[in-house]
């Protein structure tokens, strides 16, 4: 994570790859762009990859999917917690696909009495929103 100061964006948009042997790092994500927030600074994170540790994302195999109808038995059994995102979906989202699934669940779990005013959601293409 890193502070950008005095940018009202840090680069053109929520996701920049850098497929390349030249960074120490995969992409830089800037939540700013995905949310329409306006700010004097932002926040970057850089994504590096790693053969060490444990997996970023399940892998889709039979075990893990076995795994995952438990999670999910369990969960719906809670109803003070909700689970978004990737791993409570056991599945690889790109980030706008994540925070799109987190807005979701909280539009859904709104009493249908209350209205809030619907967020616009740039959806990120090849690199561009």
């Amino acid at each position: 994570r890193r502070v950008v100061k005095d940018v009202n964006f840090y680069q053109p948009s929520a996701q920049v790859n850098y497929p390349s042997m030249h960074y120490n790092f995969t992409r830089i994500i800037e939540y700013k762009h995905l949310l329409n927030q306006s700010s004097d600074d932002s926040v970057i994170f850089l994504e590096r990859s790693s053969d060490k540790g444990e997996p970023y994302y399940p892998v889709p195999n039979k075990q893990n999917q076995d795994l995952y109808a438990k999670y999910q038995s369990l969960a719906a059994k809670n109803s003070d917690v909700s689970f978004v995102g990737r791993l409570a979906n056991y599945k690889y989202f790109n980030m706008d696909q994540t925070v799109l699934n987190a807005l979701t669940l909280f539009d859904k779990s709104l009493p249908e009495s209350r209205e809030v005013e619907p967020c616009s959601l740039g959806i990120l293409v090849n690199g561009f929103l």
